[in-house]
């Protein structure tokens, strides 16, 4: 019996190690197509344990690929972070209408489908189109234009959701002819918003109004 002794002590000790002691680690290396290192690294960071007694978690990073030394368990779930996150941002389309509001009573088909809101925000007469500007821009994407003499800068900071239930998250600005109106807002894809009242010309007052509407995901 006293000659099996050491070997049953190795056994019982590989035992410990194995379901309550030291864990072991694996390193794997993701190539990331679409995220920025130093964002995957935020992404993931819940799962590195760098604090762990004797079996420190490690990350390190290239422009292109992400190096993590953790678990089994914690690398797969980081696999599966990383597949939700690291995908082509969305690309959307935006477009934007410069509308005269003044004491005529016309109205202009060309903004047949925000008439009926203009007329619930305002006490204006008539409503017509001054000039229709459409452009694209990936998610946190900037986007600058001129319409009819004023300049306007957009910015996609954030597209949440999917299809019909997607959020735009814009910044908008308008500047030119002594107008400088700036603004933050969240439309649903397919609705126009109206921004707002953005000032007055010489053809009248002028208000402004966002479609933005989500055509794929931007290679």
């Amino acid at each position: 019996m006293r000659r099996h002794a050491p070997l049953l002590l190795c056994l019982v000790a590989a035992l410990v190690a194995a379901c309550g002691g030291t864990p072991i680690l694996d390193t794997r290396t993701f190539q990331l197509k679409y995220i920025q290192a130093d964002q995957a690294r935020d992404i993931i960071a819940p799962y590195v344990y760098a604090d762990r007694p004797n079996a420190k978690g490690m990350m390190s990073s290239s422009a292109s690929t992400i190096t993590v030394r953790e678990t089994r368990d914690n690398l797969e779930k980081i696999a599966r972070v990383l597949a939700q996150y690291d995908i082509p941002r969305p690309l959307v389309r935006l477009t934007f209408h410069l509308i005269q509001a003044d004491g005529a009573a016309t109205t202009d088909p060309a903004i047949a489908d925000v008439e009926a809101t203009l007329r619930q925000l305002f006490r204006f007469r008539g409503y017509r189109l001054i000039e229709e500007g459409i452009f694209s821009a990936a998610e946190e994407g900037e986007v600058a234009q001129t319409l009819s003499g004023y300049s306007i800068f957009a910015n996609i900071w954030r597209v949440s959701g999917v299809g019909d239930s997607a959020l735009v998250n814009l910044n908008v600005r308008l500047r030119g002819q002594g107008v400088d109106f700036s603004t933050r807002v969240a439309v649903p894809t397919g609705k126009t918003a109206v921004l707002g009242n953005v000032g007055k010309d010489p053809r009248g007052t002028l208000i402004l109004t966002v479609k933005p509407e989500l055509l794929s995901a931007s290679p």
